[in-house]
């Protein structure tokens, strides 16, 4: 399966995403709990998901996002952008980001 069916039309490393305005989330040993107020839901993220939602700005694009990341992972530059551009993919199914513009 590749990126682009994981993660839909329309995300890729240019992409901007932030944070949906009913997630409400606190990160406790490198793993985020997030409430999804409007849904009532709580989901438990692992700790590269966690700092995607945390990254999630709006205003810095996917490719900007792994450039962060790298520095806190050891993967291959090209492996960990493939991971945050589906990751992100799996966050905004899941209703957690959305994407700007």
């Amino acid at each position: 399966m590749s990126a682009h069916e994981i993660t839909g039309p329309g995300i890729d490393s240019t992409t901007r995403l932030r944070r949906q305005s009913d997630i409400r989330f606190r990160v406790v040993d490198g793993e985020a709990v997030v409430v999804r107020q409007g849904a009532a839901e709580v989901l438990v993220l692992n700790e590269t998901a966690s700092r995607l939602l945390e990254l999630a700005d709006g205003t810095s694009p996917l490719s900007a996002l792994a450039a962060a990341l790298q520095a806190e992972f050891e993967v291959a530059p090209e492996v960990l952008a493939a991971d945050v551009v589906a990751g992100a993919g799996e966050l905004v199914a899941a209703g957690l980001l959305e994407v700007v513009g």
